[in-house]
């Protein structure tokens, strides 16, 4: 019968093997809990830069946002001035261009008046006799040192003026209209008629009213466009 040998262990070398496993145990669980605190500080220190940096971000953007706000609010303030200017600039436009128009239609207005005042005035014996007297003064002035030879006028116009013109060779003339005046000196002849005179103040109104309601229609067209513009 064959008798198996039993393999020998040698108590020391058991025990540095079971040393050394423990030792080695020892080290990873060293190694392990230093991973896990070093993972764990990895975590804390990134959630609190990332924090940080959020806050800081955050307040980047509030300070933008702020800014933004100011700049917007800046903008459309003065865009809001400029539009009230606008209006107001066009309001003034349009109150300047009725005030100019309502101007030229009350000169017109005047303008007209004056001349029908004129023209019922020129009808007055009265006023004519006196246009006669000044218009006879005035030729002999022109016609001086010739002395006339005749006066010729209206015979109204002499009734009423006989005491004015006594001392002078006045005549009476039917042809000549009331108003109307013919002083004769030898050759030179000088003759007025109120009618005449009127009727060249008349004209020369007119053409001057003509002239100024252009240039003031003018100026409200240009008012108006400008505002509109």
């Amino acid at each position: 019968m064959t008798t198996q040998a039993t393999p020998y262990a040698f108590p020391l070398l058991r025990k540095l093997d079971d040393s050394q496993r423990a030792a080695d145990r020892a080290r990873e669980a060293q190694l392990a809990a230093a991973f896990n605190d070093a993972v764990a500080r990895g975590i804390a220190e990134g959630i609190a830069r990332g924090r940080d940096d959020a806050q800081v971000e955050a307040q980047q953007l509030l300070e933008q946002s702020h800014r933004e706000g100011i700049e917007r609010g800046h903008a459309d303030g003065l865009a809001e001035m400029q539009q009230a200017a606008a209006a107001l600039r066009d309001a003034l436009a349009r109150f300047e261009a009725q005030c100019a128009q309502t101007l030229m239609e009350a000169e017109g207005f005047c303008v007209d008046l004056a001349l029908a005042i004129s023209a019922r005035l020129a009808e007055r014996d009265d006023i004519r006799a006196e246009f006669v007297l000044g218009s006879v003064r005035s030729a002999l002035k022109a016609l001086a040192p010739e002395s006339p030879t005749a006066i010729f006028v209206h015979p109204t116009d002499h009734k009423l003026l006989a005491r004015s013109l006594d001392d002078l060779p006045v005549r009476d003339d039917d042809t000549l209209t009331p108003g109307t005046s013919r002083v004769e000196a030898g050759r030179l002849l000088v003759q007025s008629s109120i009618e005449e005179a009127f009727e060249q103040i008349r004209v020369a109104v007119l053409e001057l009213k003509t002239k100024r309601q252009a240039s003031a229609r003018g100026n409200v067209e240009g008012g108006i466009d400008a505002s509109d513009g």
